[in-house]
């Protein structure tokens, strides 16, 4: 009777997640590299099975494949899926030389997974600093992308109140000072406070109680919103200003420049500050450096003005 060999079948390996692509140059040196001397550093899998997820090394993985090489690997067993998906991100944090836009878009990768983690927790988990990871947090929240949450999970499983989630932070007034410069006067601050408006001395404001986003505004409005809800209140300033109640604004900010869009369309100069600025904590009594960076917009017919009174405090965008 005749038999037949039997080949033994190959793994099938998949990746863990989606990681920002590493540049041409890189992926070049790292094939030459291991063209000459094979793959040094094991990749890290998740089981010694038919079916195998690469944590770290997929590239390794796939020249090595590409070149006829055996690639050693490591077997990391015993991980739920969202925890190899994080140990894939630190890997690549710490491995990889990522720009800052690209390691802003791992961390904030892992917030969207695990958003009700606390600041330190995630940063421990990734290896990066936790003001990295609070300034990334306030970004996604200040969007929409994730909710906020008065409480988080720590290292320690712990179910913890986030304090200082709803401190108040109020325009320094050399800004305020500066606004007042460029647009004459400020009638309406619609996201303010008795004390904050001793900074912005706007004619009229409102307050949390009376809720600026379901009234009307007019004329010209300084707008420094709570960051955790500032989509709604940037939406609120393109509806007044469609409807032509605001004839001049300035607005205050996250970093994230398409943001603006909509106000740049309508002519808007954009602001980016040399320096991150500090914001008035009326709890210290003290200007306190806050997580993240912020923008200021102005739109109006002052344009000239606003470059006159702003040019020396950092770069000003124009829509192109």
């Amino acid at each position: 009777m005749l038999r037949t060999k039997r080949t033994a079948k190959k793994p099938r390996y998949t990746s863990v997640l989606d990681l920002p692509p590493v540049p041409p140059d890189q992926l070049a040196a790292l094939r030459d590299n291991i063209a000459v001397n094979g793959v040094l550093v094991p990749i890290l899998v998740d089981s010694d099975g038919s079916r195998r997820k690469i944590i770290d090394g997929n590239y390794r993985k796939a020249i090595a494949d590409e070149l006829g090489y055996d690639c050693p690997e490591i077997v990391h067993a015993g991980l739920d899926d969202e925890e190899k998906r994080t140990l894939a991100r630190a890997l690549n944090l710490a491995r990889r030389q990522l720009t800052t836009e690209q390691k802003w878009e791992v961390i904030a990768d892992q917030l969207r997974e695990t958003p009700d983690w606390s600041l330190r927790r995630t940063a421990k988990m990734l290896g990066v600093d936790h003001k990295t990871v609070a300034g990334v947090r306030c970004h996604l929240a200040s969007t929409g992308e994730i909710p906020q949450f008065d409480r988080t999970v720590g290292l320690d499983g712990k179910c913890r109140l986030v304090t200082g989630a709803n401190q108040e932070r109020y325009t320094p007034g050399g800004i305020a000072d500066s606004v007042r410069e460029v647009m004459g006067r400020i009638d309406l601050d619609p996201a303010s406070s008795p004390r904050a408006n001793r900074i912005v001395k706007a004619s009229s404001y409102f307050t949390q109680r009376t809720n600026g986003l379901k009234r009307r505004w007019r004329g010209r409005v300084f707008l420094n919103p709570p960051f955790d809800a500032w989509p709604a209140w940037l939406a609120k300033l393109e509806g007044e200003m469609a409807a032509g109640r605001v004839e001049q604004a300035v607005v205050i900010g996250p970093a994230n420049i398409s943001a603006f869009r909509p106000l740049l369309l309508r002519g808007g100069l954009l602001l980016v500050p040399n320096e991150r600025p500090k914001f008035y904590d009326p709890s210290a009594d003290r200007l306190v450096d806050p997580p993240f960076g912020s923008l200021i917009c102005y739109v109006g017919k002052q344009t000239n003005r606003f470059v006159e009174v702003f040019r020396d405090k950092g770069l000003i965008l124009r829509h192109v």
